[in-house]
């Protein structure tokens, strides 16, 4: 050990060791300072009381659709299914040209031309093998 110390102290200039300390210490007092003076960073600091905003009961269920997912028998509600299966039946198709009204207070369905042309269609659409009447639908 005392041979490696004797090799690093005959390479080392005595003169440079005060200078490398000085500087040293120099960037370490800018780096303090440099992070003390810096503009504060947009923080938000949470208020000690939590404020919790409540929708009153009557309000969630003031939505109007419609009550079924799939097929033709359509209806209007204040409670419609939040979720619906992926699943597809006879009628789906048509369900795009149907909506939910909630004008006046009241929900009520509306149907467009679209939606009884494609109803009808799809009425006629018989048959007992189901690919045979997804097939028919088709072109409805």
């Amino acid at each position: 050990m005392s041979s490696w110390i004797s090799v690093v102290s005959s390479k080392v200039n005595p003169m440079k060791i005060p200078l490398t300390i000085t500087m040293i210490c120099m960037i370490a007092l800018a780096v303090l300072v440099a992070g003390c003076t810096s503009p504060l960073q947009s923080m938000t600091i949470p208020s000690e009381t939590p404020v919790v905003v409540t929708t009153p009961p009557y309000e969630i269920s003031s939505t109007c659709g419609l009550l079924s997912c799939h097929g033709l028998n359509l209806a209007c509600g204040p409670n419609p299914p939040q979720i619906c299966t992926a699943d597809y039946q006879l009628g789906d198709k048509c369900r795009q040209y149907a909506y939910c009204s909630n004008s006046g207070g009241t929900c009520s369905l509306i149907t467009t031309q679209q939606f009884t042309t494609c109803k009808t269609c799809i009425e006629k659409c018989g048959g007992a093998d189901p690919a045979e009447i997804l097939t028919c639908e088709e072109k409805c």
